[in-house]
């Protein structure tokens, strides 16, 4: 079997798609790639092969992706030069005759939709290089970390309630680990190609919804309160966050507002072999209650 490589291999997604492979092929036949190989040792403990690589590093791409068939591409972080290192992995990818990239790309019903600034525009630009590269792909979009829900509502939220600029609009998130292990079954399977999958909870819940889930596990009331994104902008700065951060965090809260969220697919489903989490889970989970 022709090699798999996973870029992003130290990051939670990479990592967890990695460990997710060798349950399925042979640890042999799995690459892992990182900027940071030290980093990566505890892969090369279960017998994956691990290469240096940079998405800045053109070269490095070129020599990682030797001998590949696919890549999952983790998307590089916001406020990054995405587009630019993107692009270098594809057009790299090309070059080292690799066959089928599978991208993780974001949740939206239109291009319009979800103006997150650092993510949404450089998102939609790669996936528009990966159609037109000449190579196999598979976008995925992926909704809301069910595991940063406590980084956008707060960690407390579960005791003390929380504000954020969502209004009543409505998400689908998904664990790191589900998406992980759909993303290992794309890359093991045949039948995906050149298309775009929707991966979220196959249901959607507001704001609301996630305050009384608190509420059934706490056994006590717990507030949402909509805000405005300057309200939420100010009281973030207050608390020493960085006003980029806060405004980037405003910005997935209006994107939500606006309904980019509000959709749900039974892919993930289909490809877990099983329903993803649900609310009560990923919040029992998510906030160790």
């Amino acid at each position: 079997m022709a090699k798999i490589l996973v870029t992003g291999a130290t990051g939670r997604l990479g990592n967890a798609v990695l460990r997710s492979l060798v349950q399925k092929i042979p640890a042999s036949n799995v690459v892992a790639m990182a900027r940071d190989t030290e980093k990566a040792e505890p892969l090369a403990v279960l017998g994956i092969e691990v290469r240096y690589g940079d998405y800045t590093d053109y070269d490095s791409l070129v020599a990682a992706f030797e001998g590949v068939e696919k890549i999952y591409l983790v998307s590089a972080v916001a406020f990054s030069d995405r587009v630019a290192h993107h692009k270098n992995v594809i057009v790299a990818a090309g070059r080292a005759g690799v066959r089928h990239v599978v991208y993780t790309s974001i949740q939206r019903i239109n291009d319009e939709l979800a103006p997150i600034e650092g993510v949404t525009e450089s998102d939609i630009a790669t996936e528009r290089l990966l159609e037109k590269s000449g190579l196999t792909y598979t976008i995925i979009q992926h909704p809301l970390y069910a595991d940063d829900l406590p980084f956008f509502i707060g960690a407390n939220a579960a005791k003390e309630g929380f504000s954020v600029p969502a209004g009543q609009g409505r998400i689908g998130p998904a664990t790191y680990a589900e998406l992980a292990e759909a993303g290992a079954t794309l890359l093991t399977q045949t039948g995906h190609e050149n298309r775009t999958y929707l991966l979220n909870a196959g249901q959607t819940w507001s704001f609301q919804d996630i305050a009384d889930g608190f509420s059934r596990l706490t056994g006590m009331p717990v507030e949402y309160q909509p805000i405005s994104a300057e309200v939420f902008i100010a009281a973030r700065e207050s608390e020493g966050w960085p006003t980029a951060v806060a405004k980037f965090i405003s910005d997935w809260g209006k994107a939500i507002d606006k309904g980019a969220f509000d959709q749900s697919s039974r892919t993930l489903e289909t490809l877990l072999g099983r329903k993803p989490k649900d609310l009560e889970d990923i919040l029992r989970e998510a906030f160790n209650l």
